[in-house]
């Protein structure tokens, strides 16, 4: 019998799971005319070769840690798992203009949309035995890898979790995180209780730290910061309505919405590059190189065991390397992704997937959108985004004149958003409207689900715990809300404590 072929990051179909859906996709807006493009237009836009192509790996650096597009990917499979949509129609014919095939009210979501890590978690110990070791997460004998099957299978909440070795390591460090959550803050502190108390609390702490970085570290990093410092200050009032339009569906459950999971949250698909630093003896590794040991779904070699002081602040000695800019130049890799199954090389470009994607989903345009968020309170307006100024983007014009279309002023949203923050930050954060959609649906997953730090940060009831955030550590609103460099407890602080560094 021959092992299923791994499939990776914007592929992964997980086939066999949606009659276990466990909530919807949805649109933010669905008053809004669905802005549909034709495979040739998203192939000049974001195909092999099209504008938004990198050859030569020129897009600049961001401030961002390269730890953090991996956390990002975590996150991603923590609250998506979409089985059902396609890039055309199974007859494999090409999308045509006046189409869209699928009504996202109807896909699945096999993930909650809630920051609950049910990617780590599973179905609890009962539901998913095979993750767990008593009161513990699995972690294999080696310390440094992901427990696995006899056949080379992460036993894991989420398979999409071992696709790569950065995922992988951020997943083996959640597991490490409640572990000792669950033996140095919750046993010790609490050993009348009884064993599933214990790993309820354990859990309950191991969820409330993640999300408090989250909020106040990942996306006060990489959100504009007057759009992040407006809707933190209304999540942090309890008396303040959010989100603004955002809301749960009509069978009481968190929707996903097609806005954020097609667009807003692949933004950061374009801070990835071609090779990363593993560690001292390996400093130029490709992210999916099969003969190199990369390519996920496998055990990992000791000589590949990542040194995390390149991925983040862990060390005052060693500068973390950095992530691409936030514009719309992917890199060279993302655009011949190891795809099986398709002859067609468009389908191997992770861009043009995405805008496939959104088409298919009938999201609306950037500027519509951005109109609707304007009109709800955020301070923001319809972006000028200058596409005369994009280099090649007349080979787009060229496609557009066939059909009459003007993407300037009705631009696909994921275009949108990267054009945006490459104008009005330098590539260095999202700008306004990506930042609004991502505080939008994320402060909606921490207003609206039923166990979030939010509520008990607010009444004081809850601070992270002083041996896991820095020394010395505060937690005053004003300044997580509004200091951009106070960060007192973030993703280098649970990756230090859960792996003892």
């Amino acid at each position: 019998m021959t092992s299923p072929t791994p499939c990776h990051h914007g592929v992964t179909k997980a086939r066999g799971c949606s009659h276990i859906a466990v909530g919807k996709f949805s649109h933010l807006f669905p008053q809004l005319q669905p802005l549909v493009i034709t495979e040739e237009e998203a192939a000049a836009i974001g195909g092999p070769g099209g504008v938004m192509h990198d050859f030569d790996s020129v897009s600049p650096d961001s401030k961002v840690p390269v730890g953090y597009i991996f956390f990002a990917q975590f996150v991603d499979h923590d609250v998506t798992l979409d089985v059902s949509s396609a890039l055309r129609p199974a007859d494999g014919s090409p999308q045509k203009n006046d189409v869209h095939k699928f009504v996202a009210e109807e896909l699945g979501n096999v993930r909650s949309a809630s920051l609950d890590l049910d990617c780590v978690y599973g179905f609890g110990p009962e539901g998913s035995p095979h993750i767990y070791s008593g009161d513990h997460l699995g972690v294999a004998a080696n310390g440094y890898d992901l427990p696995r099957s006899p056949g080379g299978t992460a036993l894991i909440g989420d398979p999409r979790n071992d696709e790569n070795i950065f995922i992988a390591q951020i997943q083996l460090a959640m597991h490490q995180l409640h572990n000792r959550i669950f033996d140095e803050r919750v046993y010790q502190r609490d050993i009348a209780q009884k064993g599933w108390r214990r790993f309820e609390e354990a859990q309950r702490e191991t969820r409330y730290h993640y999300q408090f970085v989250v909020l106040f570290d990942f996306l006060k990093r990489i959100c504009d910061p007057e759009i992040f410092a407006y809707a933190a200050a209304k999540l942090c009032n309890p008396k303040a309505k959010f989100p603004l339009c955002y809301g749960l569906d009509k069978h009481g459950k968190l929707p996903m919405p097609v806005e954020f999971s097609t667009a807003a949250y692949r933004v950061g698909h374009t801070m990835v590059r071609d090779r990363y630093a593993l560690n001292a003896a390996n400093q130029e590794v490709q992210l999916f190189d099969e003969t190199f040991g990369t390519l996920g779904f496998t055990a990992l070699p000791e000589d590949l065991v990542p040194d995390w002081s390149f991925l983040l602040h862990l060390s005052p000695c060693v500068v973390p390397h950095m992530s691409k800019a936030f514009d719309p130049a992917f890199a060279d890799e993302l655009m011949n992704l190891p795809i099986v199954g398709s002859r067609n090389p468009n389908d191997r470009a992770l861009a043009f997937r995405n805008l496939m994607r959104a088409s298919a989903l009938g999201v609306a345009s950037g500027q519509d959108i951005a109109k609707e968020l304007k009109a709800k309170g955020y301070p923001l307006d319809v972006a000028d985004l200058m596409l005369d100024d994009v280099h090649g983007w007349k080979r787009v014009g060229a496609v557009l004149h066939k059909s009459g279309k003007d993407l300037s002023k009705h631009t696909p949203l994921f275009y949108y958003l990267l054009r945006e923050s490459e104008i009005s930050s330098g590539g260095a954060h999202y700008g306004p409207l990506g930042s609004a959609l991502l505080m939008e649906v994320f402060g909606g997953m921490l207003r609206l689900c039923s166990d979030s730090f939010l509520r008990p940060f607010a009444d004081g009831a809850w601070a992270p715990d002083p041996c896991i955030a820095k020394p010395g550590a505060t937690f005053d609103k004003d300044c997580l809300i509004n200091e951009p460099d106070h960060y007192p407890l973030d993703l280098s602080d649970l990756v230090r404590f859960a792996k003892r560094l």
